[in-house]
């Protein structure tokens, strides 16, 4: 895993936003090309992201909402040059794990489902994301438990 590098004769320590590197970013769907937030707002996008995210969390009903909603607002922003899938699965499972359950895990398998269920929560139905996030977390707890036999 890189942590830290350099980026033509640039060092790029390891937490810096794009919008210090000031990269725009671009990904290729079945649908055409996405634009991640500009490099521009992404730290102010944070900031706002982390507000939302703990206001949030302080009077949570469902921890999978609130997962689904985090998740997806950090994969859009797209904070940083490289690690945004870990982190967003790292940062969004913390209601789940405010609330008792264990993180977020998504298997190479569930791929396909993974990336679908994001897109269906940019449409605005968050509902296959948080099947995924639970049908993840149930295979990992199974994995687990055949560790014991």
């Amino acid at each position: 895993m890189v942590t830290a590098r350099f980026h033509g004769p640039y060092y790029i320590p390891p937490g810096d936003t794009r919008t210090i590197t000031r990269h725009t970013v671009y990904a290729g769907t079945s649908t055409g090309r996405v634009k991640f937030c500009p490099y521009s707002v992404v730290d102010s996008e944070l900031l706002a992201i982390c507000r939302s995210a703990k206001a949030l969390t302080t009077n949570m009903t469902n921890p999978f909402a609130v997962a689904s909603w985090l998740h997806l607002v950090l994969a859009r922003c797209h904070p940083f040059d490289d690690g945004n899938g870990r982190m967003t699965r790292l940062v969004a499972s913390i209601p789940l794990l405010l609330a008792g359950y264990p993180p977020i895990s998504i298997s190479l398998n569930q791929r396909g489902v993974y990336f679908q269920a994001v897109n269906e929560a940019y449409n605005g139905n968050h509902d296959p994301l948080m099947q995924c996030i639970f049908d993840g977390m149930k295979a990992a707890i199974e994995r687990v438990e055949d560790l014991e036999d």
